[in-house]
């Protein structure tokens, strides 16, 4: 657990002690207050990594095991070239009743995530490796389920689901864990795998359920195959594979606990190879996205340096005033911050200090 204060420390995340004018039609900001709502003050960290801090504010949670609110705070970042953003902080829980719906924040940046990846394969195949009802129980544990999706650097590499298809010729893929299926509340982990790989013959498939049900120690295993070349039915396999499962935490309290801070999504292979096929109309804007995911300025490439967070309801200021325009998944690019300067003196307001 990261130790947090309840003050707001730093000279950042207070209101400034003078108001803050805006020019005609634009809005002022109370004397006295966080926000006009005052929200509830900042957690600071204690000498806990940026990384940490981040986690710690976001991930604040109710008796509930849900966020007090999602998103409740933001940061905001810059590049050497002055290029500015915000990024909302969300939980990325996926019984969130926010982050866990479909086309959420959390799901389009997961979505973003692996665009790039998948744009370098001009066919997809989707592999869902199933987990027979008798051995359910002994995948209830992040090491188990671990043990068959963990990339191996020595030793058997077949005993892991990623080495097994390495070893039969699948160079690259990446995989994510469904928790729950079509019948809400009832465990039902299963692997959902995307491979460079159009048509499986039947005794290729029976092959990978064989080495399969060996893995699992099991005379036999289910697995699903499906594949597609067209770029719109890419993009559907994409987003239903990150899309929540786990929708109510009171499903499964013990796995809920057990998930924290698994790593679900996993790649293998060499992703550096050039896109076979581009975006397509409503697309275009998840190239930005997908740089300020890896913290990247989407206009000239160069690392953004993130600051500390701040509570949301500022954003929501600088939405309304003009001064926070849209990228797409929760970010916000910031422009004409000039006309947030304090009346009367040369002393940058709340958001040049953001920065």
């Amino acid at each position: 657990m990261v130790a947090v204060s309840g003050n707001c420390q730093g000279e950042g995340a207070c209101a400034p002690s003078h108001p803050i004018w805006h020019s005609p039609g634009q809005i002022h900001v109370p004397l006295g207050s966080e926000s006009p709502h005052q929200p509830s003050p900042l957690p600071q960290p204690a000498d806990t990594p940026a990384t940490a801090y981040l986690d710690c504010i976001a991930n604040v949670v109710t008796s509930q095991g849900l966020p007090a609110q999602c998103p409740g705070y933001f940061v905001t970042g810059t590049c050497k070239n002055g290029h500015r953003f915000a990024k909302e902080l969300h939980c990325g829980r996926e019984w969130c009743p926010v982050c866990g719906q479909d086309d959420s924040v959390a799901h389009l940046r997961r979505y973003a995530r692996w665009l790039p990846k998948a744009q370098q394969l001009a066919t997809i195949g989707q592999l869902v490796f199933t987990i027979p009802q008798s051995k359910r129980r002994c995948y209830r544990f992040k090491d188990t389920l671990n043990l068959l999706t963990k990339r191996v650097t020595c030793g058997d590499k077949s005993k892991r689901i990623p080495g097994m298809l390495r070893e039969m010729g699948f160079e690259r893929g990446f995989s994510r864990w469904h928790w729950f299926g079509d019948t809400p509340g009832k465990w039902n982990p299963h692997l959902n795998v995307l491979i460079e790989c159009g048509y499986l013959s039947k005794k290729k498939l029976k092959a990978i359920k064989r080495q399969y049900a060996a893995i699992l120690k099991v005379p036999g295993a289910v697995v699903y195959y499906n594949y597609t070349t067209e770029p719109a039915k890419m993009v559907h396999t994409l987003k239903y594979v990150l899309r929540s499962t786990f929708l109510d935490y009171r499903w499964d309290e013990r796995m809920a606990s057990q998930l924290y801070n698994f790593r679900n999504v996993r790649n293998w292979g060499t992703w550096e190879t050039p896109h076979v096929w581009e975006h397509f109309q409503g697309q275009a804007h998840f190239e930005a996205i997908a740089s300020l995911e890896t913290g990247h300025c989407p206009t000239c490439e160069e690392p953004l340096e993130w600051g500390k967070a701040h509570s949301i309801s500022w954003l929501q200021i600088y939405k309304m005033a003009g001064i926070a325009e849209p990228v797409g998944a929760g970010y916000w690019s910031i422009v004409e911050t000039e006309r947030m300067k304090v009346e009367g003196g040369d002393r940058p307001c709340l958001l040049e200090r953001m920065f």
